[in-house]
């Protein structure tokens, strides 16, 4: 049985539907622009409520007019009632064909409930001569690097005018770069960007961004600092200048932003998270987790509070809680890859394999070539000891999409280490080492599986690398010992066999 608020929307626009029909072209009343500018900057506003009445009655009264139905339309996309927006932007496309910004926006929404190929479709039938502005261009841009095809994004930018390609196009070419893995490229973009802080600093927050999501820290901190120079009272450069320095483990200067940023705006949704960060690298991830569930109480509904809790708690590896909260985020979005996703990987943490790989399967069914999301479908069929085939193809589909995903090719070497084809094992983990030289697991099981095969000389460079990069991880101390007594260093073997025990009973060791 349909809920009431459902059915009133299905009638609602199965009743544009039959009035547009029942119009002709000539009918006689003719659009007034002025009041869709109206409608149109009180979306921008948020007044959702104040102009949705009037609205569908102007639809209703002008029912061949193209630009009522996608205004309209993005009245439902900001209300988040994505397949009522993605119905009337087609209507909107059957009156106007040739309306890019229907094409684009149809694209974005098609992209949110996860049909990508759709969005790319819709997107490569708009043609040069109709894109009208730079504006339009840019958000065309824009809109292709959202749904991954970050080449045309920059074929696109290439044809706008230097000062906006090093203006408001600046996060999106560094974000494509950083697709491209082309940091050299990224980095020759950090000039023109904090040129552009006196005359945009929300684009060059922006681009800011983009680097922490590169891993570019410090130049992101560079880029902030600059910007809190001239404008002191900008709560979200502040806020992502602590972001910064947390991941530089400057603690303390993040802690002394946060709390300006809290002063001069404490509702930014932003300050919880990046709290939460700054808590868990302390090692306070109790705190960490409260920062965010304090926030949710204020909005029980949020999905993006909802989301950073999951993320959270799979942090603090607080996994009941983590996969709790991903199911709860899912039912308000059943069809949104990411919380399909974050569902997955929270009940894989939580050992419920079955849903686990159910969640992740219907997410690589809309998003085939997401590395993270082959990687962990790999990792649950790993977890089952009957799913090793499906495992290990798995785990190569997800190298075949990302050479260099070092993780993937880490957990191939774990399963053939495991079944005892060292030579196998090796070869894996040789190539988790050559694209992650400092990844100290990959290490420490490659000088296992050389240790294992005789080839002493090549697992001492390992697992001596490995120990020095972490020097707390007991197996590879273990190793270290096994290693020294063959070799004939039993002063070295004895040492590292009582660090391996210590490691492994700390509370032993204390009393």
């Amino acid at each position: 049985m349909l809920h009431k608020h459902h059915l009133f929307h299905i009638l609602t626009i199965s009743f544009l539907i039959i009035c547009a029909a029942k119009f002709s072209l000539a009918q006689k009343i003719q659009p007034d622009k002025t009041v869709l500018t109206k409608f149109e900057k009180s979306i921008e506003q948020g007044k959702y409520a104040e102009i949705e009445r009037d609205l569908l009655n102007y639809v209703i009264a002008h029912p061949t007019d193209a630009q009522g139905f996608e205004m309209l339309a993005g009245l439902r996309s900001a209300q988040n009632r994505l397949n009522e927006a993605k119905s009337l932007y087609q209507k909107a496309l059957l009156l106007d064909p040739k309306s890019t910004t229907a094409k684009i926006n149809l694209a974005l929404v098609n992209f949110q409930t996860g049909s990508t190929e759709q969005s790319l479709s819709v997107l490569n039938e708009i043609s040069d001569n109709e894109i009208s502005n730079d504006a339009l261009r840019l958000k065309l841009a824009q809109t292709f690097a959202l749904v991954g095809d970050c080449q045309k994004a920059l074929n696109n930018v290439e044809k706008l005018p230097v000062k906006i390609k090093n203006a408001d196009a600046l996060p999106l070419r560094a974000l494509c770069y950083g697709q491209f893995g082309d940091k050299q490229k990224i980095g020759s973009l950090i000039s023109p960007a904090k040129n552009l802080i006196k005359q945009n600093p929300a684009t060059a927050v922006n681009f800011a961004e983009v680097l922490i999501k590169a891993a570019m820290f410090q130049e992101s901190a560079d880029v902030l600092r600059s910007l809190v120079t001239l404008f002191p009272k900008n709560a979200d450069a502040l806020i992502l200048l602590a972001k910064s320095e947390i991941y530089l483990n400057d603690t303390a200067a993040a802690k002394i932003h946060l709390e300006q940023a809290a002063k001069i705006n404490p509702a930014s949704p932003n300050l919880p998270y990046v709290k939460s960060l700054l808590e868990s690298r302390r090692g306070n991830s109790a705190e960490a987790l409260s920062l965010l569930e304090k926030s949710l109480a204020e909005n029980p509904n949020s999905t993006e509070i909802l989301r950073r809790i999951v993320i959270a708690a799979m942090r603090a590896n607080q996994t009941g809680k983590a996969a709790k909260t991903a199911e709860k985020l899912l039912a308000l979005k059943p069809d949104e890859p990411e919380f399909l996703y974050l569902y997955g990987a929270a009940s894989l943490q939580n050992n419920k394999l079955a849903t686990a790989e159910n969640s992740l399967t219907k997410f690589l069914e809309l998003r085939p070539a997401d590395s993270l999301g082959c990687l962990a479908l790999g990792l649950t069929f790993a977890a089952q000891p009957d799913k090793t085939t499906e495992a290990r193809q798995q785990l190569k589909h997800c190298v075949e999409i990302d050479p260099k995903n070092f993780e993937a090719n880490f957990q191939l070497g774990l399963s053939y280490k495991a079944q005892g084809e060292t030579e196998k094992a090796a070869e894996y983990f040789e190539a988790a080492v050559r694209d992650a030289p400092n990844y100290a697991p990959a290490l420490r099981d490659l000088g296992a599986v050389y240790l294992q095969s005789g080839a002493e000389s090549k697992a001492q460079i390992a697992l001596e690398k490995a120990v020095a990069i972490e020097p707390n991880d007991a197996e590879t101390h273990f190793q270290l010992s096994r290693l020294y007594n063959l070799i004939g260093e039993k002063d070295l073997a004895k040492k590292h066999l009582e660090i391996f025990q210590k490691l492994k009973n700390p509370k032993k060791d204390g009393m």
